[in-house]
């Protein structure tokens, strides 16, 4: 997810398996406190990668070293997603993010929300494949990528796990019935043992223990076969009687015999039965306390998620003041750096000033003008440093250069040719709508422009 969702305990340690003296020469791994960090996975990718290019090498590979680095990389992959996925109340609600990869890799994949799918895993399978593929060219393997994508399909396995684990298998009524038969004989052979041990002041407890589960199948299984023959010869008295109606109505006495007999063979049956169903029931008794406290516990956990939920809201809270103080403090220091702009603007006018109130100034006075950084003309990051006095000496004889500049009074004859006019009007900052954007080139047909700009300013500073 974009958004971090978990929580993982920040003094959790996991530690590396002893690693070999030529493994130490590729990473030394060490400890890991806390969520661990991209440098420390892609370290120990890189270690798993090297023990797999030696496994093929005899004597070389070692299985048990190799699985406990391969326990050790689950186990850091196991923290990043509590770190991330944690405190997800519903599995459905995680959207599962994958890295971004490179444009020569043909596999695009797509977030994924809730439970992946097949297809989804088997996407993120073929893109390792194909980027591991990469590592014969260095220069096109990015080990981070590798690294975020194998955490991407652990996140993933992990989400499928979940869901998984959550799911229950609907128990068939036929099984249901007979583990509560299977419960009520348990219970009538516990009882029965009990009996017999205090009757024996517990001697030969094997041997009756062995008796009453025979006796207690033997019961049931016993129950079960009369009550069917019960039922098998009340319909034939059933049957009897219909032909005896139809053609001769029988003796009463004869008939009352009959009907009396097989009610004097179920009494006992009926009696046992009985029995059984009352054990059964303070079975179910019993076992409805065990619910009871998972309702207890189903309560308590609903009350710490609402409390989580409370804590979450107050930290979305303090997140959102603390976003408002940093708007806060970078509107203050936005006005701090315009009130420091202005003071730097009134600095350079003051020096300026005490140029232009020097007696006698001539041409040379502009090489004393500074800038808004404190530079004077000689420091132009040009190719070949010059003062503004050389500059116009070295290009007099270009009439289309000559600029006049009034300073101290008196009009001075000054030459500024093209390929310096741009220069000037960058190092005083005065260039926009003359100069291309950031740069000193002077836009075309704006030759004359940019140097009456320059005589403007030097005029207003030194005249």
């Amino acid at each position: 997810m974009a958004d971090q969702l978990g929580w993982y305990p920040p003094g959790q340690v996991c530690y590396p398996p002893e690693l070999p003296p030529s493994f130490k020469n590729i990473h030394d791994l060490k400890p890991i406190v806390g969520v661990p960090s991209d440098n420390e996975v892609i370290a120990i990718h890189t270690v798993v990668h090297a023990a797999n290019r030696v496994s093929g090498v005899p004597g070389m590979h070692d299985p048990k070293f190799f699985t406990q680095l391969t326990d050790h990389l689950f186990n850091v992959q196991m923290a990043r997603y509590r770190s991330k996925y944690s405190l997800i109340t519903f599995p459905s609600d995680a959207t599962y993010i994958p890295s971004g990869l490179p444009v020569h890799i043909p596999v695009k994949l797509e977030p994924v929300s809730g439970t992946p799918s097949d297809d989804e895993i088997t996407k993120v399978h073929e893109a390792i494949q194909t980027y591991q593929e990469l590592r014969r060219i260095p220069s096109l393997f990015d080990a981070r990528i590798n690294m975020e994508l194998s955490q991407h399909l652990f996140d993933i396995q992990m989400a499928r796990h979940m869901r998984t684990a959550g799911e229950s298998q609907p128990r068939p009524v036929i099984q249901e019935t007979q583990r509560l038969i299977n419960l009520a004989q348990a219970a009538e052979l516990s009882q029965d043992l009990s009996e017999r041990s205090i009757a024996t002041n517990n001697a030969g407890t094997g041997a009756n223990a062995i008796d009453v589960q025979s006796a207690a199948g033997l019961d049931v299984l016993e129950l079960m076969e009369r009550s069917d023959q019960l039922a098998e010869r009340f319909n034939q008295l059933l049957e009897g009687l219909s032909q005896l109606t139809e053609h001769k109505p029988p003796a009463p006495q004869a008939l009352d015999e009959r009907l009396d007999q097989p009610t004097k063979h179920s009494d006992p049956f009926s009696e046992r039965f009985n029995q059984l169903f009352e054990r059964f029931n303070r079975l179910v008794e019993q076992s409805s306390q065990p619910a009871h406290k998972s309702n207890e516990l189903a309560e308590r956990s609903n009350e710490l998620a609402e409390k989580a939920n409370q804590l979450m809201e107050r930290l979305g809270r303090s997140s959102e003041y603390s976003n408002q103080l940093s708007e806060q403090t970078k509107s203050s220091w936005n006005r701090i750096g315009d009130v420091l702009n202005n003071l730097n603007r009134v600095l350079v006018g003051v020096q300026h000033a005490i140029v232009r109130n020097h007696k006698g100034n001539t041409i040379s006075a502009i090489d004393a003008l500074v800038n808004e950084k404190g530079q004077t003309p000689v420091e132009m990051p040009n190719y070949s440093r010059s003062t503004f006095k050389h500059i116009s000496e070295y290009h007099s004889d270009e009439p289309d250069s000559r600029v006049q500049v009034l300073i101290d009074g008196t009009s001075r004859i000054c030459y500024i040719p093209d390929s310096w006019s741009g220069d000037f009007l960058q190092f005083y900052d005065i260039s926009e709508g003359i100069c291309d954007p950031g740069t000193n080139v002077v836009i075309d047909g704006k030759e004359s422009e940019a140097r009456i700009k320059l005589r403007d300013y030097f005029s207003s500073r030194l005249g």
